[in-house]
């Protein structure tokens, strides 16, 4: 195991210890709240502000807590596989930071969607939301489509390697190149049903609520984390196709010049970037004005109508009536 590579993950757990701690006080969590409430197009109603606050602190917590598992559980799979200092290491373990910040959220979301219900009088739509209605069409699809290339690309790696061109593989060990990758691609596929059945079940929860603005806010909060769920499968599934072409390009030790295992290697050290730039232009693609708001638009029309005239967020007197929306029995 490389010191480099402990020294670094050593100094990221102490980096979100040390955020967690931060957030912890009154002054960030209000910068965050009020950050977030830019995001999603949201007004501040004084009312719920210490309730929204408090929320606001159990997400964060949760996402730090879960990225420093995920740490410590990607750490310790690099040292039990004897990782050394190949580059899909780091990789892998922002793979599993980002995946174990996920599931925190997801709990966090699904202890307050499981709670039990008072019986004091509460608002609900006479039509469910669906899925479509908090996360964008290029979101889900954007993370399926990485899903089906890397599976694409490990098919392709497999029956090059079956064919064997140039007997560009005889001293290379295919098992090693060919088993974490196709592990992470397992786990990605599996993760995409999983998701799946969990956004399901998120959605068939109520979000009670006694006026108009705490319903919009909750449909805030659900709207980020099923972002975030629905994100996890192409997130495996990029990580699993840039550790087999680094695996490949490793393996097929100084080809012959103008060479098929040359062109292989070319290829594999080529797609790993671009698909690591792919990821990250998802990434910010997923936090523009259009994504976060996304569920405004199918749920709350007028309020983003209002939103973009204004651009700077609606303010509480631009929400309708509590006569003019539908109420009917949870």
């Amino acid at each position: 195991m490389d010191a480099f590579f402990v020294v670094v993950a050593g100094l990221v757990m102490a980096g979100l210890g040390i955020r967690l701690v931060y957030i912890a006080r009154a002054e960030p969590r209000e910068r965050m709240l009020h950050a977030y409430s830019q995001q999603v197009g949201l007004a501040l109603v004084p009312e719920i502000v210490p309730e929204l606050s408090r929320r606001i602190y159990r997400r964060e917590r949760a996402g730090e807590l879960g990225s420093m598992a995920g740490l410590v559980v990607g750490v310790a799979a690099v040292i039990v596989l004897h990782g050394s200092t190949s580059p899909w290491n780091a990789l892998f373990v922002i793979m599993a930071m980002t995946v174990g910040s996920t599931i925190a959220l997801i709990v966090n979301d699904s202890r307050s969607a499981w709670a039990p219900v008072s019986d004091t009088p509460r608002l609900a739509r006479s039509t469910s939301p669906i899925l479509a209605d908090y996360v964008t069409r290029l979101d889900r699809t954007f993370s399926l489509g990485l899903l089906a290339l890397a599976t694409l690309g490990y098919i392709a790696v497999l029956a090059v390697i079956a064919i064997n061109p140039e007997r560009a593989f005889d001293d290379v060990s295919v098992r090693t190149i060919l088993w974490p990758a196709g592990l992470l691609l397992a786990l990605s596929a599996a993760s995409a049903l999983v998701t799946w059945a969990s956004a399901n079940a998120l959605l068939g929860r109520g979000q009670p609520a006694s006026t108009f603005i705490e319903l919009a806010w909750n449909d805030a909060f659900r709207s980020t984390t099923l972002r975030s769920l629905v994100g996890i499968p192409g997130i495996i599934a990029a990580v699993s196709a840039c550790v087999l072409f680094f695996s490949l390009s490793d393996g097929i030790d100084l080809p012959a010049p103008g060479s098929v295992g040359e062109i292989l290697v070319g290829s594999f050290t080529i797609m790993g970037p671009i698909l690591l730039v792919g990821l990250v232009s998802w990434s910010v693609t997923s936090l523009r004005n259009r994504n976060t708001t996304h569920y405004l638009r199918r749920l709350w029309p007028e309020t983003a109508a209002e939103l973009d005239r204004h651009r700077r967020g609606p303010s509480a007197d631009s929400w309708p009536d509590e006569g003019s929306q539908a109420k009917t029995s949870a």
